[in-house]
């Protein structure tokens, strides 16, 4: 669901005050009735059509906190995230702290582990023809 633009909440207040009917204003603006009434309960009760602010707890990092972690991966990108947490000392679990280098676009490698002999029959018949 996207939010409605701020312009379309004001045409959608006029034509309210108009007499226009819910229907006819949400086949107008592309919306849904609903998202129309919504929108007309909220400028009742405000007065104003500006959207509610964002409801949820606040982030545990802010937006300076995280420009400093996205600066020391750049420095540093072989950091594991336990030692991003601890060198500066963040308020977060690593997975959290996984979740939001994705979101700003950094990706992980995995440790290339060294590969293992194969078990099997197919492994032994492969060493039996070498």
């Amino acid at each position: 669901m996207r939010a409605i633009s701020k312009e379309k909440r004001e045409i959608l207040v006029a034509a309210k005050l108009r007499g226009e009917k819910e229907a006819t204003i949400a086949l107008w603006l592309g919306i849904t009735v609903r998202s129309v009434a919504g929108v007309w309960k909220l400028y009742k009760a405000k007065g104003d059509v500006s959207p509610l602010k964002p409801k949820g707890r606040p982030p545990k990092l802010g937006k300076a906190e995280f420009s400093k972690v996205v600066d020391e991966v750049r420095k540093a990108p072989d950091t594991t995230l336990k030692e991003l947490i601890e060198r500066l000392s963040l308020p977060i679990q690593k997975s959290q702290l996984s979740r939001l280098l994705i979101k700003a676009g950094f990706s992980f490698k995995k440790n290339a582990s060294p590969k293992k002999p194969a078990k099997g029959r197919r492994s032994e018949k492969k060493a039996r023809m070498a």
